[in-house]
């Protein structure tokens, strides 16, 4: 203990007279800092932005409320959508599901630049509707400059050990008195081990720290602390990934230099190589899907349903819901139009459902076969359980989608139950309807 005292004390000294390594070390602190902060501002983005929808979507329901007491007490005015027809009624409750911004996303900023966090959801709605997806991807912000903190670990750090590191072991032997220093009884891999050691306890302690302050801003410690747990594991694991690949290139080195271009080789192959070359083949095995053919497939299958005839489409929704058998309008001799034409949305959804379903599992297979690769990819894999961490990740999107849908569902066979029982709605059902929406 007390030898790797020395070495440590010593390798301080030179951290601090050298102007490139000390340099590069503000350079990362820097670049970590902004990472988090980009991080932070889309959390309190997200979280103002769905209190502002909330605050409104009060606003709107009181609203509607006062509009009901108007017209029970004979002074509203009518208009074409009547607030006392459950269609109208059920459309005008503000029902939005939101993905709520996870306190760990400043760790990551992951898919939520990509995609959308709060859906307004009516019962025409799908789970790809184009308020859902951001019109610039995550890859062009990066290029405009956006990057998290997950970036900067998994590809910047790497590139800091580096720096760090290439020369130990290396400079000793490119002046020729390795062997002297072995010969003060300590060992080649002991002396190697301490000086590497120094350096991981550094940049993991430096790590934490620049974590730390967020993680208290965000209420990680109060909500996540398992999951922050989780994150500190998971990057010790990744530092000790690349600190033993680099101790045993310089265990084995010949050099400075011999080992800084074994080093800078490595985090090429692992960091873009690999990465790039998965990524073509992925991209030949499972194409690109820019939704064209789902959107293609939703507006003709929809067609085909408007194009119905009523009685049949009147066979159509009795035969997909059942249930609707014992209302009021199923024993009514003469079929109405408006209850049919407000049924239309029930039976575009199971078809939007249908190709929804085709194209989730076309992402999952994708997904799937990414994943065959992360022993090839270690990398990636890292990057990417960070993300599931953070609830940034495709897996965190699906759930959104899949509560999205329900929502569908719960409107629509809200409309579909109370518009064939021929309700009318009032205040006290108006404000039911918004409590179960």
């Amino acid at each position: 203990m007390n030898q790797f005292y020395k070495i440590s004390k010593t390798e301080f000294i030179h951290l601090l007279r050298s102007p490139f390594k000390t340099v590069s070390l503000i350079l990362f602190v820097l670049a970590a800092i902004y990472g988090c902060q980009n991080g932070y501002d889309l959390y309190k983005k997200h979280h103002n932005e769905i209190l502002s929808i909330k605050a409104d979507n009060i606003k709107s329901i009181n609203k509607m409320v006062l509009k009901y007491e108007e017209l029970d007490q004979g002074i509203g005015k009518s208009s074409r959508r009547d607030p006392s027809v459950p269609y109208w009624a059920i459309w005008s409750i503000p029902s939005y599901v939101f993905k709520y911004p996870s306190p760990m996303m400043f760790f990551s900023i992951g898919q939520a630049e990509q995609y959308g966090f709060y859906k307004r959801v009516t019962n025409w709605s799908t789970v790809f509707d184009s308020d859902l997806a951001e019109e610039v991807a995550n890859p062009e912000r990066l290029a405009i400059g956006t990057l998290d903190f997950n970036f900067v670990l998994i590809y910047l750090c790497p590139i800091l050990m580096i720096i760090l590191l290439f020369n130990i072991g290396g400079f000793e032997k490119d002046l020729r008195f390795d062997n002297l220093i072995y010969l003060s009884g300590i060992s080649k891999g002991s002396w190697l081990l301490s000086r590497f050691s120094f350096y991981f306890i550094c940049l993991y302690i430096l790590i934490l720290t620049l974590l730390v302050p967020y993680a208290f801003l965000t209420g990680v410690f109060q909500f996540d602390i398992l999951r922050f747990a989780n994150l500190l594991m998971i990057i010790s694991l990744y530092l000790l990934f690349w600190f033993t690949i680099f101790y045993f290139i310089n265990l084995y080195g010949n050099g400075s230099s011999d080992q800084a271009i074994k080093m800078i080789s490595l985090w090429m192959a692992l960091c873009i190589i690999v990465p790039g070359t998965i990524h073509q083949v992925t991209s030949f095995k499972h194409p690109v899907n820019y939704m064209t053919d789902y959107l293609d497939v939703v507006r003709d299958e929809s067609d085909k349903i408007f194009e119905l005839s009523i009685d049949t489409l009147n066979v159509s929704i009795l035969k997909e819901f059942p249930g609707l058998k014992n209302t009021v309008s199923a024993s009514d001799i003469k079929l109405d139009k408006k209850i049919i034409n407000r049924s239309l949305s029930a039976l575009v959804n199971i078809q939007n459902k249908k190709i929804a379903y085709i194209v989730e599992e076309s992402s999952d297979k994708k997904n799937n076969f990414i994943n065959s690769f992360y022993k090839l990819n270690p990398v990636v894999y890292c990057q990417n359980v960070i993300s599931g961490i953070s609830k940034t990740d495709y897996y965190a999107y699906k759930k959104y989608r899949s509560q999205i849908q329900n929502m569908i569902d719960k409107k629509i066979n809200l409309i579909l139950k109370e518009t064939w029982n021929k309700v009318r709605v009032n205040k006290e059902m108006y404000i039911k309807y918004t409590e179960s929406l």
